[in-house]
């Protein structure tokens, strides 16, 4: 079976990390395809009026939450004595983050910016609903993976995704607020 058909089937929680190929090649392509999509979605924030950076901050940005994810994950499998299995849920989490970020590209696209209508509140409400909704399948569609490689139950493997997110939305601000001063929307 595909790769990329893989990737699909996670996000339907219909495949897990165990159903992933072992080895290096698989987890490259997958990292490989999370990195082109991160890419893709930088490119969309920044032509809509985004943050306006460069592609280098956004590059070492997106390289960042690589580094989160990897370094995160594998340390809980590590805690949980799943060494083994950290390749394969490795190449599940890249896999499923970027085919989430496929998905959420229109959206990112789509972003109301107030220029288009009269209408901005009941744009924003329902763009905020549908990015919401998408962030609350991407902690599932995580908890899963998390939930199926480190033998937890499922509320803890949303709680473990979440822990990601959380963790990964602190280093962010922290570089964000180095490489992109006055940018960020926080006090400088």
């Amino acid at each position: 079976m595909s790769l990329i058909r893989l990737f699909f089937q996670l996000l339907f929680l219909r495949a897990g990390p165990e159903d992933m190929p072992s080895g290096q090649q698989p987890l490259l392509i997958a990292l490989g395809f999370y990195l082109v999509v991160g890419v893709l979605l930088d490119l969309a924030v920044t032509s809509e009026g985004g943050l306006g950076h460069g592609m280098g901050a956004g590059l070492l940005l997106l390289a960042a939450d690589a580094l989160v994810l990897v370094g995160y994950s594998a340390g809980l499998a590590l805690l949980r004595n799943h060494r083994a299995r950290v390749p394969q849920m490795l190449t599940a989490l890249f896999g499923a983050t970027a085919m989430l970020g496929l998905v959420a590209w229109p959206l990112v696209v789509m972003q109301p910016t107030g220029a288009e209508s009269a209408d901005i509140d009941t744009q924003l409400g329902l763009w905020s609903m549908l990015m919401i909704a998408l962030f609350a399948w991407n902690l599932v569609v995580l908890g899963q993976i998390y939930r199926r490689t480190l033998d937890f139950g499922a509320a803890i493997g949303v709680l473990t995704a979440l822990g990601y997110f959380i963790l990964s939305s602190l280093v962010y601000m922290g570089l964000a607020v180095q490489l992109l001063p006055g940018e960020t929307g926080l006090p400088t």
